[in-house]
């Protein structure tokens, strides 16, 4: 038994959802209310999930009793077929390939922004290296020329000396 039920027949266009579970109601507690496809009920008829099986079969025996009217309409009833519980099957590993998810779409904005963050990090850090070999090389350059001075003003003392 599924505590799932399909209103087969008796629906027309002028029902809401909210009038339908409202109905529903005196039976137990509605979980979930779809109206499925309102311009071709017979390929996807208006569904109504009860929290319990009993509730379930307390309203399929009084719609099919034809005790339940709505806007004038005898309802008609059955179980749900097929995903009576659940979410049915899992999707198959070729559909989940093919699905993109709003997961999938933050992860990739996120890459985007982080491999420009590590160019942006490289480019820097190049920029800094390249002063920092400027800096060293003026800096050997001062203390060459800072040597050459000492050494021509040793030579110059000894000279002096002599």
């Amino acid at each position: 038994m599924s505590n799932c039920i399909q209103i087969i027949e008796g629906m027309v266009p002028g029902i809401n959802r909210l009038a339908l579970k409202a109905n529903m109601e005196q039976f137990g507690q509605v979980d979930l209310v779809h109206m499925g496809n309102r311009q071709n009920p017979e390929e996807e008829p208006p569904k109504v999930r009860f929290s319990s099986e009993e509730s379930a079969k307390k309203a399929l025996d009084s719609i099919n009793a034809g005790e339940v009217v709505i806007d004038g309409m005898v309802l008609k009833a059955k179980y749900m077929e097929g995903k009576g519980k659940g979410r049915g099957a899992p999707p198959s590993q070729h559909e989940r390939n093919l699905e993109v998810t709003s997961r999938d779409l933050f992860l990739a904005q996120r890459n985007k922004s982080k491999t420009r963050s590590d160019k942006d990090r490289r480019d820097r850090s190049r920029s800094r290296d390249r002063s920092r070999r400027r800096r060293r090389r003026s800096s050997s350059s001062r203390s060459r020329s800072s040597r050459s001075r000492s050494r021509k003003r040793r030579s110059k003392s000894r000279d002096r000396r002599r």
